[in-house]
């Protein structure tokens, strides 16, 4: 995360439904639907998400379940729980991070932010 996240989604917010966007977002709260993002999304320690993303680059802290597509670098963070599929070209697991599911290495992957795996 290069800059300071300007949207945030905050722990007592529920957002069902669709995100569309350009720019970070945050997410504290709980999230299900559909997101697709041009930019970073991050989901925090405290954040739940059960949802079908897009998006160039993404950090899991917190909890994700669903099929989610990164353009360029997924982050599995320590403490973090993820369930589902996850497509990327390039994907760091670090230590004490929990992933349940399928792992799909794809460095011809192009999405969101136009970048190429």
């Amino acid at each position: 995360m290069a800059n300071e996240v300007r949207a945030v989604i905050g722990k007592d917010i529920t957002i069902k439904g669709d995100i569309e966007g350009g720019e970070d977002l945050l997410i504290e709260g709980v999230v299900e639907g559909t997101i697709h993002l041009d930019a970073e999304l991050i989901v925090g320690a405290e954040g739940q998400v059960r949802a079908q993303v897009e998006t160039a680059l993404l950090t899991v802290e917190g909890t994700l379940d669903g099929e989610v597509a990164v353009s360029q670098v997924a982050r599995l963070a320590p403490g973090c729980r993820m369930t589902g599929v996850l497509t990327s070209g390039r994907v760091v697991i670090e230590d004490g991070a929990n992933f349940t599911g399928r792992l799909d290495m794809d460095t011809g992957l192009t999405g969101p932010g136009g970048k190429h795996g």
